[in-house]
């Protein structure tokens, strides 16, 4: 941006000076225009610099302050008053005035023609902003050329810092360091002090639309939309250091590659985990047989995240499903972006712990290879801090552990059986450790217009008694095998004679066209009376 002090410095307009020692040289000049009318406000552009005779004042200077006023409103740079013809000197009052708004008063010479002046610091603004253009051009044009060459994103940082003169950090959608320039190696307390400033800058909404960026702060922050809603951030140093030709377009234009390079970066790694995530879903669902023959060979299976160990553990991990939230890009960029996050935080607590994705059910599988006693522990961290992050919750589905690479796929099978259990009941926000069905649960699995006709083919018409004796018969049967077929017990169970339950079960194996205790059917038996109580249709 081009400044009054910087006008004022070139050698041709070295005849200009200040005549209000508070006014502030340093307000950005765009443009210059001529007026000698008094009521400018509505017609006059920010960042104008303003030149009169002040002929519409050489009576009474007191409209100087009115004007000045409003000209500071509208953020105009400053006046250049010609004094000469009109005006000789500024009253005090006005300077006065001036001051306090640190509004610059500026003496133009009477060597000076008005239309003169204007055409050459126009001239010289047009020339300045044709030079920082080229500038923001070059650098845009070294960043692509490393983009194309696929160079890391670390080396475009540091070679934009060094084309800029400044320490440069490139910062992920979770705040975290991504890249930083050499300044931060050699001056590493400097990095605690950045991210200070970042996050207070973020907690208070500091952080503009990258074209209102302002330049008065030491640090200034760009946001790098390389995804719609999960930005990264781009945190210039020293901004009080950069000089001409230095301009917001200059990062504007780097931001914009910075931008392709991420999103480039980030769908090659998609792509690569895509069969790492097909591998694993595959492998889960291989033979124990087929399993033991992959093991011979470590190195592919290193080559997908997992390791030769005596403990394996799967811990599923997915986003809590809301009401309200629809949007399929957003949904898919928090998808990718929660991927992301729970890599950097599990490889933090353990290197070893492998991560896969399942598009089909936006699910994570999280696979312990090393023993944690403090694994639920993890589970609630990881909980609390995404709600802070990403506001939004996490629910696990925890398997059991097992000590054979054979055995991983029914850890994997426990962990979803874990999830959907509370999933399915609607609850949000759990940690659920795999506990084995009950022969209820396993029935409630089998479908009706299958458990029905075994029911009442094994019991036939004591599946469902309407008869005072039938059902007298059916709870005979049913206290006689769970006394495994002892006369003697179940008679003192039902308080009746030997002879009397020895007549009814005759009756049962009648009705059921069967031996009750024969081993082939006994089982069957049973399972259908338990069924026939517990399962309703």
């Amino acid at each position: 941006m081009t400044t009054l002090k910087e006008i004022m410095s070139i050698q041709q307009f070295s005849d200009l000076t200040l005549l209000n020692v508070e006014g502030d040289l340093d307000r950005e000049v765009e443009m210059v225009d001529i007026t000698e009318t008094p009521d400018i406000k509505n017609f006059t552009a920010p960042h104008s610099f303003i030149v009169t005779t002040g002929m519409s004042y050489q009576h009474d200077q007191s409209g100087l302050i009115d004007l000045i006023r409003e000209l500071n409103d509208i953020q105009v740079a400053g006046i250049g008053i010609k004094l000469s013809r009109f005006l000789e000197k500024i009253d005090d009052e006005v300077i006065e005035f001036a001051n306090k708004l640190k509004f610059p008063i500026i003496r133009i010479p009477e060597s000076w023609n008005l239309g003169s002046i204007t055409h050459h610091i126009s001239s010289y603004i047009l020339d300045e902003e044709t030079e920082k253009l080229y500038f923001a051009l070059d650098i845009q044009q070294e960043l692509n050329t490393m983009l194309m060459r696929g160079l890391s994103l670390e080396m475009m940082i540091e070679r934009m810092s060094r084309l800029l003169h400044v320490p440069v950090m490139l910062l992920n959608p979770f705040y975290q360091i991504k890249s930083m320039s050499h300044h931060f190696q050699e001056h590493s307390e400097q990095v605690q002090k950045n991210l200070s400033y970042f996050k207070r800058s973020l907690n208070s909404n500091h952080i503009p639309p990258n074209n209102r960026a302002s330049f008065q702060e030491e640090h200034i922050i760009f946001e790098v939309p390389a995804f719609k809603y999960f930005p990264y951030y781009l945190m210039v140093s020293n901004v009080n250091t950069l000089t001409y030709p230095f301009s917001l377009l200059a990062i504007e234009q780097a931001v914009n590659t910075l931008s392709l390079a991420i999103y480039k970066n980030s769908k090659i790694k998609e792509a690569e985990q895509q069969e790492v995530n097909r591998f694993f879903e595959t492998l889960m669902s291989e033979h124990p047989d087929n399993l033991m023959s992959v093991k011979q060979h470590p190195e592919f299976l290193k080559k997908h995240h997992i390791q030769t160990s005596n403990f394996y553990q799967v811990i599923i991990c997915a986003i809590d499903k809301e009401k309200d939230v629809e949007n399929n890009i957003y949904l898919n960029e928090r998808y990718q972006m929660t991927f992301e996050w729970l890599t950097h935080k599990l490889i933090d607590i353990d290197p070893s712990i492998s991560l896969y994705m399942s598009p089909g059910n936006h699910r994570f599988t999280i696979l312990l290879q090393t023993k944690h006693q403090y694994y639920l522990d993890y589970c609630k961290y990881l909980q609390k801090e995404y709600k802070e992050l990403f506001n939004s919750t996490l629910s696990f589905g925890i398997g059991n552990e097992v000590t054979e690479f054979s055995q991983l796929p029914l850890s994997y099978f426990e962990a979803n059986e874990a999830f959907d259990h509370k999933s399915e009941s609607g609850e949000v926000r759990f940690i659920e450790l795999y506990k084995s069905k009950s022969v209820e649960e396993l029935l409630q699995l089998i479908p009706a217009n299958k458990l029905k006709p075994f029911i009442t083919y094994t019991l036939g018409s004591l599946a469902y008694p309407k008869t005072t004796k039938e059902k007298e018969l059916k709870n005979t049967l049913e206290i006689y095998l769970a006394n495994h077929c002892d006369l003697t017990k179940t008679s003192e169970d039902l308080y009746i004679h030997r002879n009397t339950v020895k007549y009814r079960i005759k009756k049962c194996e009648e009705i059921l066209g069967q031996p009750i205790d024969a081993p082939d059917t006994s089982l069957d038996i049973r399972l259908a009376l338990f069924a026939s109580e517990k399962i309703t249709f």
